[in-house]
């Protein structure tokens, strides 16, 4: 059961407890003390307080992929959820810390360092507030600055969800503009072709994600159950160039064949049934990596055109 709290512009709904959840996502890994010494700051502000795990395998300093990965999560937890978000390689530099509430009514504590792209792109968010750290910061911890994750987040974001501060109490608001935020490149589309870069490949599973979107892919023509041709490439060299069905999962493929699909993350995506695509072929995503989709037997059209195009050209 939940129950809603009003804090000024918003609400934080709040478990059995009366306090909101804390999800906690890092790039500090699990194999010291770091994530753990977060939890401890929260139960110190609130023993009562409920604290989760998004991930803290983030690769170390990538904010983009920490963007992401808030991006496809947040909506799946109850509106009012306090997320903390520490991939931070700028830490105890002059950046700001800040508190976003987002326009579909979640809080996001974080370096304000591109974290928050893809919230605000897809979402939208309604406020920030800096962390007024003569207030919200770990008592004690003021001559250490390159934790800010335990000392500044973890323990502004414990305070907020357990209703000890408001949301205007976090410190002071800023312009949603001055956000700062990574470029947002998306994939284009036509009529049987999408075309896109490769923004990661998936460690766990090795799928590759892809920066067109699902929404935008349906106005290829394409549909559940058709055949399209995938050409993978790297700094314009081709690494990969086959037929590949287009379905709604890996079991609709033999093991160890490829499928392409509509990811998790609102993205288009391709992987092997029970294998990992980015390890056989090889592919990373990132700078260099592109891809082109193509309705099975579009490409050859294409090239028709252009032949006929060209001897059009030599006739004139």
């Amino acid at each position: 059961m939940s129950r809603e709290r009003e804090t000024g512009g918003g609400v934080l709904r709040e478990n059995d407890t009366g306090r909101a959840f804390v999800v906690l996502q890092t790039d500090f890994g699990l194999n010291w003390g770091a994530v753990a010494s977060m939890y401890g700051v929260c139960k110190q502000v609130d023993p009562r307080l409920e604290i989760f795990d998004l991930s803290h395998t983030i690769e170390q300093f990538n904010t983009m992929a920490a963007s992401g990965c808030l991006q496809y999560t947040i909506k799946y937890w109850p509106v009012g959820t306090v997320f903390v978000s520490v991939v931070d390689p700028g830490v105890g530099t002059p950046r700001r810390a800040c508190v976003a509430r987002t326009s579909n009514g979640y809080y996001i504590v974080t370096p304000d360092n591109g974290t928050l792209t893809h919230v605000k792109a897809m979402y939208g968010i309604d406020e920030v507030r800096e962390i007024d750290e003569s207030v919200n910061r770990y008592p004690g911890s003021e001559g250490v600055n390159v934790f800010h994750g335990r000392d500044l987040f973890a323990y502004c974001a414990a305070r907020l969800a357990s209703g000890i501060i408001t949301f205007e109490e976090v410190g002071p608001a800023y312009p949603t503009e001055e956000i700062i935020v990574h470029e947002l490149v998306y994939g284009t589309v036509s009529e049987g072709v999408a075309e896109g870069q490769i923004d990661e490949a998936l460690e766990k599973f090795g799928n590759i994600s892809t920066n067109i979107l699902i929404e935008d892919f349906r106005k290829t023509g394409i549909r559940e159950g058709e055949t399209v041709r995938v050409r993978i490439y790297h700094d314009g060299t081709a690494v990969y160039d086959d037929s590949v069905l287009y379905h709604r999962s890996f079991g609709f493929v033999e093991i160890g064949k490829p499928v392409l699909f509509n990811g998790l993350a609102s993205f288009m995506a391709v992987g092997l049934n029970q294998r990992s695509f980015a390890e056989k072929y090889g592919i990373k995503g990132g700078a260099g990596w592109t891809i082109r989709i193509t309705k099975e037997g579009y490409a050859e059209k294409e090239s028709r055109m252009e032949e006929r195009q060209i001897e059009r050209e030599e006739d004139a």
